[in-house]
């Protein structure tokens, strides 16, 4: 997994999940051989959907081996900046997938220094370790 350095997104005023999709060719292939609609697609929506959540996609971070990628950390609205990162591999899978959504519409991690403690059950065996905060940028910065 690499890490990418780049400024905080600008604060929305909402807390809530900050989830970082990679949009790797493997990743974005896995999506679209599991469903009918693309994981990827899924996760924009519930994202959309949710008040405060953020979704930044991310070039190959390099975890192929491990199905598709994503990390899942809490980001403080008021000031834009996340904590510790959950990395989740296999989000292809339907039933990873769907303990993934249902995280992200419940608000994800409510901690930003030990976000693995609240990963749900069901998500238990994807996680593939804690990283460091997600830094990200708007579009066209």
């Amino acid at each position: 997994m690499t890490s990418h350095h780049a400024e905080p997104p600008p604060p929305t005023g909402a807390s809530g999940p900050l989830i970082a999709l990679c949009a790797g060719h493997r990743c974005e292939a896995l999506h679209r051989l599991a469903d009918d609609r693309t994981g990827a697609d899924r996760v924009r929506s519930t994202v959309a959907n949710r008040r405060g959540a953020v979704l930044v996609s991310t070039p190959c971070v390099g975890a192929c081996v491990t199905g598709a990628v994503a990390a899942v950390a809490c980001r403080d609205g008021a000031t834009g900046t996340t904590g510790a990162s959950v990395w989740l591999g296999g989000v292809d899978q339907p039933a990873i997938l769907h303990a993934l959504l249902a995280w992200i519409r419940s608000g994800g991690p409510a901690s930003t220094d030990r976000p693995v403690s609240d990963v749900p059950a069901a998500l238990q065996d994807a996680v593939l370790g804690v990283g460091r905060p997600i830094h990200a940028r708007s579009q066209g910065r």
